[in-house]
């Protein structure tokens, strides 16, 4: 069992992260993680573990290779059957791993297990459960595709136990929003999704990650890959205009169509992805409209305080 882990500036709970992973009682796994060249206490704090557990190995990456590149770079080290990827600012149950790894030698069919979600804050209290409700456990391939299509939000799943193997055998992370939705979906295209009955997995919501940060477009796609932002307007729109729709469905809809696959099982799943996208994207927009005719302020997801502004990408995940 491989628990990687990408690292860029991220010192503030590295190091609960990383106890987290350590008190795990799944009995034989690695955890590897690369640095982007952190330039704070990050990767001081990586040699002191590195230091005293030999099961964490730690690399330096020459330079910045975005998170992309080292969530990458981490899969290619991975030495494990199976792969969970861990971020530094989560925390997981000591169970969350025998648990995730029980379901999968249960269902040898299945490529990926989860636990549910409990989100917590900044400071670590709960904010509230999170039910994904992402297992196609007994469906086919292109049911599979069609459902995540429609369901898929927080893509807690990222953080469940995969089959590394078929991990490696998709596209992982690239240069555009939402990235992580394309390597779910060609992962939903190549086996079941197992959820884990208990609420193991402890995702958190603060002003610095992904989702609080109300990053701009361009910001982005900086820390995905440097330079993929380069002579892009500075007046773009944001992050969630139909351009970034349209990239998305292209992306995902090329993953879909070009793999190890037989040529009718791609087809059939591209198909039934561009169908149940199509109707999320129809519902959207006439939520707008009619939000618009009736003047109907949108919610803020639970994990934002009452007086926070949500962004556009959080409302319409």
């Amino acid at each position: 069992m491989t628990i990687g882990m990408t690292t860029y500036n991220v010192e503030k709970y590295l190091p609960l992260a990383i106890e987290s992973m350590l008190a795990q009682d799944y009995p034989d796994f690695e955890i590897v993680v690369c640095d982007n060249v952190s330039t704070d206490g990050t990767w001081e704090i990586l040699e002191r573990y590195a230091a005293k557990d030999e099961r964490v190995r730690i690399y330096r990456n020459p330079e910045n290779l975005g998170e992309a590149g080292n969530f990458r770079r981490v899969v290619q080290l991975a030495r494990g059957e199976l792969f969970r990827l861990a971020a530094h600012d989560d925390l997981a149950a000591p169970t969350l791993i025998s648990r995730c790894v029980e379901a999968l030698d249960a269902h040898p069919e299945a490529i990926l297990a989860f636990p549910q979600t409990m989100l917590i804050d900044s400071d670590g209290n709960e904010i509230g459960p999170w039910d994904d409700a992402m297992d196609t456990h007994d469906l086919r391939s292109r049911s599979r595709v069609s459902w995540y299509a429609r369901k898929w939000n927080l893509c807690n799943e990222v953080f469940g136990v995969i089959r590394t193997d078929v991990l490696r055998r998709t596209r992982l992370l690239g240069p555009f929003l939402s990235s992580d939705v394309r390597m779910l979906h060609e992962l939903a295209l190549r086996g079941e999704f197992i959820q884990v009955p208990q609420r193991l997995f402890f995702r958190r919501m603060h002003a610095t990650n992904t989702f609080g940060a109300q990053r701009d477009t361009d910001e982005v796609l900086e820390w995905l890959e440097p330079g993929a932002a380069k002579g892009k307007s500075r007046k773009r729109k944001p992050a969630t205009d139909q351009s970034h729709h349209t990239r998305m469905t292209w992306e995902i809809t090329k993953a879909l169509l070009s793999n190890e696959l037989p040529v009718t099982e791609r087809a059939v799943a591209t198909g039934a992805f561009l169908t149940s996208w199509g109707t999320r994207r129809g519902r959207a927009k006439l939520g707008r409209i009619r939000r618009s005719i009736t003047r109907t302020p949108i919610a803020p997801p639970p994990w934002e305080k009452p007086s926070d502004k949500p962004s556009d990408q959080q409302s319409q995940a």
